[in-house]
């Protein structure tokens, strides 16, 4: 997709790298505390993807336009 915003970018790049880190975690054994630490971060830069992609592709109402 042409000119997509970069917040959106920079947000998947965070959340494959947080993921990836929840693999490697995982498979070395991990103790639930780091689980959850990294589960949390993956669920907040998700919200925050959320957030980010409604803010740009989402229709305004039109009252808000005025």
């Amino acid at each position: 997709m042409a000119n997509r915003d970069p917040r959106i970018e920079s947000l998947e790049r965070d959340i494959a790298t947080l993921v990836e880190q929840r693999q490697t975690l995982r498979s070395s054994g991990a103790e639930a505390r780091e689980l959850e630490r990294n589960r949390r971060e993956i669920v907040a830069r998700q919200h925050e993807l959320s957030e980010t992609l409604i803010s740009v592709y989402a229709p305004q109402p039109a009252f808000a336009i005025a």
